[in-house]
């Protein structure tokens, strides 16, 4: 289902079973874009750098403190606008992403919507391009990594702290983390999601923790606007196998 138009480790400490949910972070949300349309490394620019082992740090290809390597898993990059008529690629075959899971884009959502479902046992995210994450309230603990597999969503319990539920989250495949970091099926990490006294935005706030890859928690945040109450979800057909799914596009001239 698309969105959208308009050690084995153990149960986190301190995990307890969980209240009903009150539904604040049910419903249709899309990713707060404070660089604009066209710059996609706006966002990542403004979170800090993780500080990493020297070891991690090595292996990434950058200095101390620094994320270093190829891609998206590099530091913050400078953000410059993209000049009318020079086409650039936006989308990067969504349908593959969609095929593996698309867990990746539901740990730390793009410009595409998500669809969140509270119920009393499990929050369940929903992305634009395919792909759904569980999140599970019953109390149950992760399940040993010596036997997962590990996913890109990985394994993730939860339970709510007043209005703010907390999640707890292992079994990644290996990979980046933005702003430079790195990840195992191993690295822990926690989020926060917590709604506005209005219920129009959301805050998602991360914590990446794993001493062989970090000096120190590498925290950021994601925050999120409530989309209209007539927005709705509806099936995306999706072929990954289509060259369309390279889509580029010739930004026009702007009006100031």
């Amino acid at each position: 289902m698309a969105l959208l138009v308009g050690a084995a480790a153990t149960q986190p400490a301190g995990a307890q079973a969980p209240a009903s949910p009150d539904l604040r972070i049910e419903g249709h949300w899309v990713r707060t874009d404070p660089a604009g349309a066209g710059s996609f490394g706006g966002l990542a620019s403004q979170i800090p750098p993780a500080q990493l082992t020297p070891e991690a740090a090595a292996t990434r290809g950058g200095g101390p403190g620094r994320g270093g390597g190829p891609g998206p898993a590099a530091g913050p990059q400078p953000t410059r606008p993209n000049a009318a008529g020079v086409p650039y690629i936006v989308v990067e075959r969504p349908c593959a992403n969609a095929a593996r899971g698309n867990g990746a884009l539901l740990l730390n959502p793009d410009s595409g919507g998500i669809h969140i479902i509270e119920h009393k046992d499990q929050v369940i995210l929903a992305g634009e391009r395919g792909g759904v994450r569980h999140i599970y309230l019953d109390g149950r603990p992760h399940p040993p990594l010596a036997g997962r597999v590990p996913t890109f969503a990985g394994h993730s319990v939860g339970r709510y702290e007043g209005n703010v539920l907390v999640v707890d989250t292992i079994g990644l495949i290996p990979g980046g983390v933005v702003g430079g970091g790195a990840r195992t099926p191993e690295t822990r990490l926690s989020e926060r999601f917590e709604v506005s006294a209005d219920g129009k935005t959301m805050t998602i706030t991360y914590t990446w923790q794993d001493p062989k890859i970090y000096q120190k928690p590498h925290t950021y945040s994601y925050f999120f606007d409530r989309l209209p109450a007539n927005s709705y979800a509806y099936e995306d057909w999706c072929d990954a196998g289509d060259p369309i799914e390279r889509q580029s596009i010739v930004p026009p001239e702007q009006r100031r």
